[in-house]
């Protein structure tokens, strides 16, 4: 055991005599102590009073203490610090660290850190001075002789420990005596309904157990005792490796332990995991192998299932991280966009309608973006009333860039469809997911059919779908010409994770997304196939009654009057766009980069500054840690929060933080306005 200069000696503090080490920057006080322990119990005492740390931790390494008083403040270090440095140069040693009264809770994190005791200055007498010396020196004998019986027992242990091991080399020694005639039992008890094999290698035969051929679908007795009779049904894939396997395992004179797959009479592949032990005869040769083969299929199916799982996990983070990107990009073109036609009104008429299709082109731009993140991460967008024919319309233009030549797209849509209540781009998602799917199911090419029809469900057509209720729908139909969907498959099209595609072509969440959609919506989803000639998916969702929107309030309404604004953004072009809107509606504008550069100019015109834009994501200090430090310096700030990633998270991250409002990007100029005005 390895033992240090200042260990404290079992001794009684009274009677012998003790030596202090002082750590004191201020002298009148250090006498001031020293005056205290004069004539108490401590009356063979040698107080060493330094003023430095460093001083101290000299005195240390050539001297030697029964104790320490540490000031937490000191020229040359403060607070934790100093204490850190102390025990790490004396462990033993006992230390009371003194404080302002101001200090306290930094007093009561250093006994949290190895301080014994501390001293408030203002507070100290004799008695108490005495008391906590004398207390800290036995409590730290007291640690002392614990770690030292704690070290004892642990020589103890190792003691033990190395007894054991003897023992158990014994009982191993004894255990592999009796082993061959337990070996089989145990095997036995291990196995239960897993099937077990025998095999003798000096003569190839094997006994295979019933429940063993079983596995394989076979009946008992179908592998004849041979052993390459069971080669044979491993998969032609896995067969050579397997092999390997088994005669690298008996070279090296242990058991086989691995996993293959097989050609299962059912015409399906399975999983076959072995786990096996080698017995050798006197001389070492290898003489029999005994063991067990599990079925693991649906452990295999599981862990790609989770495999799949992780991978949507991971293309969620990333889409996230491409959102805040791509719509800090969205931001100022939408905005400049919006602002051209204010500041030059002259605009011819193709020089206006090159205005309109660029900003149709940002919103569709903010619109796949949040297509993407409602996919990858479940991000909610606003139920509308919408005609789903304009939907449709929309998907057929994107189809047609995308889908083969040797697929044809037709549409059939009535121009008096009912309108619904939906996310536009959660239904944009499940009218392109079946398409795609329509076109996979269509290598060869053939017809993509999207039709549309009002359909009114009374109550006998509607108690033939599970979830139905009666009245009026808009029926969506995808009908394609490809392989079709056998029917024993129909029934678990829309479960998670299931699919008929190839390892790697898809995830088997595409109709589980889909379905729970529709549901989400109020509808519901039938399917109709048949193997070489197609298949139909018809989705049903609830009409509503159309209700005119209310025109949006006049831009001159929403002016400010005046109002100071401080936008922070690390995107020094949304800043700038931001600040061009909101002057030209009569607002004025402060910008910021960063959290720090915000909370200077709150402190310089605090009283100015009516509300803060403010990004969440940034550098150095992010929206969500600047936003309590300035509401400290004002109150009463109106705090809105800008984010390229709107989610229910986020929003509610953001409201909880102290921010009134969230404004999504890209916004408009009208969101922008009506968001100031509606917080004022």
């Amino acid at each position: 055991m390895v033992r240090d200069r200042h260990t404290a000696a079992t001794k009684s503090v009274g009677n012998l005599y003790v030596r202090m080490l002082l750590v004191e920057d201020n002298p009148a006080e250090a006498r001031f102590l020293q005056e205290l322990l004069k004539g108490t119990l401590f009356g063979r005492f040698d107080l060493v009073h330094t003023q430095r740390l460093w001083d101290a931790i000299a005195y240390l390494n050539k001297e030697s203490f029964d104790l320490i008083l540490l000031d937490l403040t000191l020229p040359d270090s403060q607070g934790i610090e100093s204490l850190d440095s102390l025990i790490q140069q004396a462990p033993s040693l006992p230390i009371v660290v003194l404080t302002n009264t101001n200090d306290e809770e930094l007093a009561v994190e250093a006994v949290r850190h190895g301080a014994q005791d501390y001293l408030v200055k203002r507070n100290i007498n004799q008695d108490l001075l005495v008391r906590s010396l004398r207390y800290a020196i036995q409590r730290k004998q007291s640690q002392e002789a614990l770690r030292e019986a704690n070290e004892i027992l642990e020589l103890r242990v190792q003691d033990r420990t190395h007894e054991l091991e003897t023992a158990n080399k014994r009982l191993q020694r004894e255990v592999e005596r009796r082993q061959q005639v337990q070996e089989r039992l145990e095997l036995a008890q291990k196995a239960g309904k897993i099937g077990t094999f025998e095999w003798n290698i000096q003569s190839n035969e094997v006994t295979w157990s019933a429940e063993l051929e079983a596995l394989y679908g076979l009946t008992p007795g179908s592998f004849g005792g041979r052993y390459d009779r069971w080669v044979q049904t491993i998969h032609p894939d896995d067969r050579t490796r397997t092999e390997r396997e088994l005669w690298r395992a008996i070279e090296q004179k242990q058991g086989l332990d691995t996993e293959f797959r097989i050609l299962h009479t059912q015409e399906d592949t399975r999983w076959i995991a072995v786990k096996s032990s080698l017995f050798h005869d006197t001389t070492g040769r290898p003489q029999r192998m005994i063991g067990i083969h599990m079925d693991i299929t649906e452990k295999k199916q599981l862990e790609a299932q989770f495999l799949r799982a992780q991978r949507m996990e991971s293309l969620g983070t990333l889409a996230s991280g491409i959102a805040h990107d791509l719509n800090n990009i969205l931001t100022p073109i939408l905005a400049v966009v919006q602002l051209l036609p204010l500041k030059f009104p002259d605009l011819s008429e193709q020089n206006t309608q090159l205005l309109k299709t660029l900003e149709t082109s940002a919103r569709r731009g903010a619109e796949l973006v949040k297509q993407i993140l409602s996919f990858a991460r479940g991000v909610e967008g606003k139920r509308v009333s919408l005609q789903v024919d304009y939907l449709l319309v929309e998907i057929r233009q994107i189809l047609e860039q995308t889908m083969p030549k040797s697929i044809e797209i037709k549409m059939d849509l009535p121009a008096d469809l009912w309108a619904i209540s939906g996310d536009v781009t959660q239904l944009h998602q499940v009218f392109v997911n079946l398409c795609v799917n329509a076109r996979d199911a269509m290598p060869q090419g053939g017809i993509l059919q999207i039709t549309a029809k009002n359909q009114f469900l009374a109550e006998q057509q509607a108690r033939m779908h599970l979830e139905a209720n009666p009245g009026p729908y808009v029926v969506v139909t995808i009908a394609d010409t490809g392989v079709g969907i056998p029917a024993n498959h129909l029934h678990q099209i829309f479960d998670p994770f299931f699919t008929t595609k190839d390892v790697g072509k898809g995830t088997g969440l595409g109709l589980s997304a889909v379905l729970g959609i529709v549901k989400s919506h109020g509808g519901f989803a039938d399917v109709q196939s048949e193997v070489g000639k197609g298949s139909q998916f018809q989705i049903y969702l609830p009409a509503i009654q159309a209700t005119t929107a209310n025109a949006d309030e006049g831009m001159e309404l929403l002016s400010g009057q005046g109002e100071l604004i401080l936008v922070v953004d690390d995107e020094t072009i949304v800043c700038e766009a931001v600040k061009i809107t909101l002057e030209t509606y009569n607002y004025q504008v402060l910008m910021a980069k960063d959290g720090v550069e915000a909370i200077a100019l709150i402190a310089q015109h605090k009283n100015e500054i009516q509300a803060v834009l403010m990004d969440l994501m940034m550098p150095s200090m992010d929206g969500l840690a600047t936003i309590p430090l300035m509401q400290r310096l004002k109150p009463d700030l109106i705090a809105i929060a800008m984010s390229g990633v709107h989610s229910k998270e986020a929003v509610a991250q953001a409201h909880k933080i102290g921010f009134h409002g969230f404004l999504p990007k890209p916004f408009t100029t009208l969101e922008l306005l009506q968001i100031l005005q509606k917080r004022q």
